[in-house]
């Protein structure tokens, strides 16, 4: 991108990074109002542009006019994964500039992978957003101004996406000043706690399993390893004694956030860490039942989102099937973003080698996608001898080949090992467990394994 092209997003930035001061303490009113005038343009930008929302309302009897507010979605019928995966160019926007947008593949949690496409509004405005995390970052003691912060990711999954896709359409001064240190968790245990003592970082971002197995194994291994004055985690569950390890042996307070492919910036926690935050001026995040109807604050129910800032390929009322549940009270904070109480969202497990390395399911997921044909698949570890697969096989495609190298990809992920037996199974469609979600990633070995 030219200079004037870079200098123009900067300043887009630093206009909404500018209002982060102060939007999450807006009066409640003055949020909803924000809220409902985007969940408005949204849907009338779908209606217009992209075909499929279009014969949905209009078979509903429905036009943009009938979505004036964020309680209106409930009029729309929910969209699933498995419709997002098959068919993802039928949610693009005819207005969007595809040479401009940032792809991002999920990795498959939800049992199938999927496309999402970003335009850069949306982009840069959760760059903004992440203002409010940055915000509850810097009131932890101690946090050293220009300290590093080390990114644990795969080399080239979302995060590193997100970040060149950044780093392309502003002045290299700007992403400089505050560029994190990428550490790639493909390394072996070992390997990551010596990187980390190395760089020594106020700040760790990562997985919340692979933290949480990081500094458990390192303390079972009497390893010393570095205490960062706080650890952030998202992207899945971190298991609540790996938590209590982290926070009351190592002495560090755990952070988390959510955020997923297809919405950037859902939720944060703050100070207390009571809950998480939903950034309501980015998502309009209902909680429903099994039937699609929307339950009470303090009941939990599936997660359904619908972004409100990206117009390239909009996402309304999308089932993440997590399971949430609204807080009943105001967070004492004195933010009057609504909270999430609960979130029991991605809990896929880490894959456990015969060596006691573990791989995680962003590592596992994209190699067994590259299988030729394989369009959906669950795992399950039942012993470290023994891993079982369900694989949806792509119309078109040998199903005999692709279950061979699904058992490939399978044996190089979990070591090799010679005694390792591998059941491949062809389905017509992973099934899904309560809420919905699939687990993609399912370990039972639950002690270290003894590589002797």
């Amino acid at each position: 991108m030219n200079i004037a092209g870079r200098i123009g997003w900067a300043a887009y930035l630093a206009h909404h990074a500018r209002r982060e001061r102060s939007l999450p303490w807006w009066p409640p009113e003055r949020l909803q109002a924000l809220q409902d005038r985007r969940v408005h343009e949204i849907v009338a930008h779908a209606y217009a542009t992209v075909g499929r929302y279009r014969r949905v309302m209009d078979e509903r009897g429905l036009r943009p006019r009938d979505i004036a507010t964020a309680a209106d979605l409930a009029k729309l019928p929910l969209v699933g994964a498995r419709e997002l995966s098959e068919h993802p160019d039928s949610f693009l926007s005819s207005t969007a500039d595809r040479s401009g947008l940032l792809e991002l593949t999920t990795t498959g949690t939800s049992g199938q992978a999927k496309r999402i496409r970003h335009d850069a509004r949306a982009v840069f405005m959760a760059w903004a957003a992440g203002g409010r995390s940055r915000a509850v970052a810097a009131s932890v003691p101690e946090l050293r101004p220009g300290a590093p912060t080390v990114y644990l990711a795969p080399p080239q999954g979302t995060y590193a996406r997100i970040r060149d896709y950044q780093r392309d359409r502003v002045p290299a001064a700007l992403w400089r000043r505050a560029e994190p240190v990428s550490v790639s968790i493909d390394a072996r245990h070992a390997d990551l706690v010596a990187a980390i003592n190395q760089i020594a970082p106020d700040t760790i971002v990562a997985f919340g399993r692979q933290l949480g197995s990081l500094y458990r194994r390192a303390h079972e291994a009497n390893l010393p390893i570095h205490a960062p004055r706080l650890v952030w985690y998202g992207g899945d569950a971190m298991p609540d004694a790996d938590r209590r390890l982290i926070e009351e042996r190592f002495g560090i307070p755990v952070f988390s956030s959510y955020q997923s492919c297809e919405f950037l910036r859902i939720a944060f926690q703050c100070e207390r860490r009571d809950g998480l935050h939903v950034s309501t001026d980015q998502v309009a995040l209902r909680v429903v039942d099994a039937d699609g109807r929307d339950v009470p604050p303090g009941t939990p129910g599936e997660a359904v989102v619908t972004g409100l800032v990206d117009r390239a390929a909009p996402l309304i009322n999308f089932r993440l099937g997590d399971r949430v549940a609204l807080a009943t009270r105001a967070c004492s904070c004195g933010r009057t973003l609504p909270r999430l109480a609960s979130l029991d969202g991605r809990v896929e497990d880490l894959l456990v080698r015969r060596d006691g390395e573990r791989v995680h399911e962003s590592l596992v997921l994209p190699r067994l996608y590259r299988v030729p044909g394989l369009s959906g698949v669950a795992v399950v570890q039942r012993t470290l001898g023994r891993i079982d697969a369900e694989v949806v096989v792509s119309p078109g495609f040998e199903p005999g080949a692709t279950i061979a190298e699904t058992g490939i990809a399978l044996r190089e992920l979990a070591g090799d090992a010679a005694d390792l037996e591998i059941r491949v199974v062809p389905v017509e469609r992973i099934a899904a467990g309560p809420g919905g979600k699939i687990r993609a990633v399912t370990s039972l070995v639950d002690r270290d394994p003894d590589p002797g």
